[in-house]
């Protein structure tokens, strides 16, 4: 994978995360993989790694191979690891790892790369295979009928009368909604209800799980659902019904995963998604902070962080 080891000489244990970070990205041979695949765009991207680690008390606590990995992942997209930006996220986990000598199970503070629905839409649009796209958080009084046998929907044809939109009210949403149409004329919806999604965050998120049992919100399932719902149901459109790039493909593979100082990826303690296991991707797997100590990372509260 592209994303193989980036570490060179490793600084010292005791210097902060911030710091390593630093001295990773002054280094010839990360700087020149980067350059590898971002070309003149390398010094800016390099830059803004060390911008989002020391705006995350939390990313702070991470190993440093996993954050310039996960940056590594990032930049191979060419997607801007801003979270701000919607596109892809370097996002900071407790990853469960067995210690042989007190036979426990210790939280270790890792970073994941994390595609964001923006990104997945921009991969759509660099392919050249759509000719139109989009996606919408759907009203109750937007909505007339859903068939979720056939997928057909039914919406109200004039919206002037719709007023809940403008309200905002969390408890009028009624699901959310994909689509797109490829050059060819073929064009495919996907819809999920408030339920639908509800009960697919719950099976194959467990930070979600987490909250829920525990009253908490230290996943962005709980703080930012609309987001995170958005995000559910363009993936499994493009996944189910789209033409996957290489990209594409890729990006469904790589997003959530954790890499290590060899390139290697895991979906750590989230559960992959098992409705499209052939693509092998997790859609809900969450940064897993159960105790959030941080108001930020990356310029977004940390419990809005996927």
């Amino acid at each position: 994978m592209a994303e193989n080891q980036l570490q060179g000489q490793q600084p010292a244990k005791q210097a902060s995360t911030a710091v390593l970070v630093k001295q990773m990205i002054s280094q010839e041979n990360v700087r020149k993989k980067f350059a590898e695949v971002l070309g003149q765009k390398a010094p800016q991207f390099l830059a803004s790694i060390t911008t989002v680690v020391q705006g995350s008390a939390q990313l702070k606590k991470c190993d440093a191979n996993s954050i310039m990995s996960a940056a590594f992942v990032a930049a191979t997209y060419d997607l801007p690891i801003d979270p701000n930006l919607g596109f892809a996220a370097i996002v900071p986990y407790n990853e469960s790892v067995y210690n042989p000598q007190t036979r426990n199970w210790d939280k270790v503070p890792r970073a994941q790369f994390q595609m964001m629905y923006k990104g997945f839409i921009q991969l759509a649009i660099r392919s050249g295979y759509y000719e139109k796209m989009n996606y919408a958080v759907v009203y109750k009084d937007e909505l007339i009928s859903h068939n979720p046998i056939t997928g057909e929907l039914e919406f109200v044809t004039d919206f002037s009368n719709c007023t809940q939109r403008n309200e905002g009210k969390p408890e009028n949403i009624a699901g959310y909604f994909a689509w797109f149409r490829l050059k060819t004329g073929f064009q495919q919806e996907f819809y999920l209800s408030v339920a639908d999604v509800d009960n697919h965050a719950k099976k194959y998120s467990q930070a979600y799980r987490y909250d829920l049992e525990k009253g908490k919100k230290s996943s962005k399932w709980s703080t930012d659902f609309d987001a995170m719902a958005l995000k559910t149901v363009i993936k499994l459109l493009l996944s189910k019904w789209g033409i996957l790039s290489v990209d594409m493909q890729r990006a469904i593979q790589d997003d959530q995963k954790v890499y290590d100082e060899e390139g290697n990826g895991a979906y750590g303690d989230n559960k992959p998604d098992v409705i499209e296991a052939q693509d092998a991707f997790a859609i809900s797997a969450q940064d897993n902070l159960e105790e959030p100590e941080s108001t930020q990372v990356g310029g977004l509260d940390l419990e809005e962080v996927e």
